[in-house]
């Protein structure tokens, strides 16, 4: 059994089976990096004798939707593989209610009790606010970038890990390339 729940962000983003890397981290990220070399790359055709006559312009929302269906496609393979391996998921958060039981809880408040010999606990990690004024105001989390239904212009990324590494976003008039952590 898989007990698989994220609770909303501030913005209200949650996401599917397959955890940060898939959904909120490495994937997404690496799309929208592979957005901006194309991006890159168009620019740089022009030297070396490509020509085209439209000014070639970046729909922000045509690249979140790709992201996202990419990310969609990966969580169905995801719950697709537990049905074949006969292990059950609920999504649905899990508390310990005692040694050997589980309390899973789905988002219409639904409970169901589990008991097992062993567990196995691997929570993940989310990005957190900094506590400052006008941080949920002016900032977003990197779990919220990836399905942002608007481009976000200059970026500045604060922190360290995955999604922070190498953080691109497409550039059009006005966004940033590369920003390194803080």
């Amino acid at each position: 059994m898989v007990l698989d729940f994220v609770t909303p962000t501030p913005l209200g983003t949650s996401w599917g089976l397959g955890g940060t890397c898939v959904n909120v981290g490495c994937i997404p990220k690496k799309l929208m990096h592979q957005a901006a070399l194309l991006g890159q790359a168009l620019q740089d055709s022009r030297k070396f004798g490509w020509q085209f006559s439209e000014e070639v312009e970046h729909n922000w929302m045509t690249m979140t939707e790709s992201v996202q269906n990419h990310i969609g496609s990966l969580n169905w393979g995801y719950r697709v593989a537990l049905r074949e391996k006969k292990v059950t998921y609920e999504n649905a958060y899990g508390e310990f209610v005692g040694p050997h039981t589980v309390k899973a809880t789905n988002k219409r408040g639904v409970e169901k009790l589990y008991t097992a010999e062993r567990f196995l606990i691997a929570t993940g990690e989310r990005p957190r606010y900094l506590g400052i004024p006008g941080d949920k105001e002016y900032c977003i989390s990197s779990d919220d970038l990836f399905s942002l239904p608007y481009c976000p212009g200059k970026t500045l990324v604060v922190g360290a890990s995955y999604p922070a590494s190498t953080p691109y976003v497409p550039r059009t008039s006005g966004l940033s390339k590369k920003v390194n952590g803080v």
